[in-house]
């Protein structure tokens, strides 16, 4: 199933994702093409002012021990009483997560831009485990917001990568409790200041400054079974329409369930908690040499998973 988040208004989109904790987002189920809003039907599974949904709606129900029973409902669900997609603002399917963490697990992608920085090998460490920075899960956007990078900016990126979405308490998971622990898939653009971003990693600990300022999650929460062969699922990115990217998950080194695993050592993840695969090979301007200018659109999509596209300009 695809699950998502969305909003009347994108005045009223912007209010909600102002708050901490943004509740005012209906939850949307995407038949037939058009969007179905089943949140009422939600009301009578979950009580959905639980601090444990509260931001994390699509995740949390679709992880907990009710949705065998609320998705069997939610197949009778028809395309009668929904609306097109394009009527609605979407905001990230998940509002507001606990944690978000950015994996490194293309080869291709880590091989280039180490090259650009004069180095021509992969340390073996790399190869070895999963590693990531944990990045700012305050900051996410929805498809058709307006994507604002640090004031003189010149280098304006994009990464095109995937997301997994966490479903249930998990720590010190075995690869078999990772997978399990996984609700589902999303498109993720890990918008990056490559010159703020530049300044700091020198100090090595990562790129946090260059990325803090915004990200945008996709539109629908995918469950596991719409996606026959994740490996399969194509991931392609778009400035104004012309195709920088075109790329395949099953390029990866390192599977989510074995990122879900590591990173959960002593560490408790939480249901709607983000874990992205990090950029797939040609997924950014910095591997292919040209950057972003104020009002390009940039549109990543990954099959099964729709897309999202926003515009980027400037902070004031």
């Amino acid at each position: 199933m695809k699950l998502c988040q969305f909003y009347k208004s994108a005045e009223a989109r912007a209010a909600d994702l102002a708050k901490r904790f943004p509740v005012g987002a209906r939850l949307g189920l995407l038949v037939g093409g058009k969007i179905v809003d089943i949140t009422d039907r939600a009301a009578k599974h979950h009580d959905l002012n639980d601090p444990q949904h509260v931001g994390v709606l699509t995740a949390a129900i679709a992880g907990t021990n009710e949705w065998a029973a609320f998705r069997s409902e939610l197949k009778g669900v028809t395309a009668d009483s929904g609306v097109d997609p394009s009527s609605v603002y979407f905001g990230p399917c998940v509002l507001r997560p606990s944690q978000y963490l950015d994996f490194y697990a293309f080869e291709q992608h880590v091989m280039t831009m180490r090259k650009k920085r004069g180095l021509d090998f992969i340390v073996p460490e790399w190869y070895e485990m999963p590693c990531y920075y944990n990045s700012n899960a305050t900051s996410f956007l929805g498809d058709g917001m307006t994507a604002y990078f640090p004031k003189g900016e010149g280098k304006i990126d994009y990464e095109c990568e995937m997301a997994c979405v966490i479903g249930k308490v998990v720590r010190n998971a075995t690869i078999e409790e990772a997978k399990d622990a996984i609700v589902g898939y999303t498109v993720l653009n890990d918008l990056s200041s490559r010159e703020r971003q530049t300044r700091v990693m020198p100090v090595n600990m990562g790129p946090a400054p260059g990325k803090d300022f915004g990200n945008v999650m996709g539109k629908y929460l995918v469950t596991k079974d719409e996606i026959p062969d994740l490996g399969a699922c194509g991931m392609r990115a778009y400035v104004n329409g012309e195709k920088w990217t075109d790329g395949r998950y099953g390029t990866v080194q390192h599977s989510f369930e074995s990122m879900v695993a590591f990173a959960s050592t002593s560490r408790t993840f939480y249901p709607g908690d983000i874990l992205g695969s990090g950029t797939v090979g040609t997924g950014c301007g910095a591997e292919l040499g040209k950057f972003l200018q104020p009002g390009d659109k940039i549109k990543v999509e990954i099959d099964h998973m729709d897309f999202v596209e926003n515009e980027v300009q400037h902070d004031s």
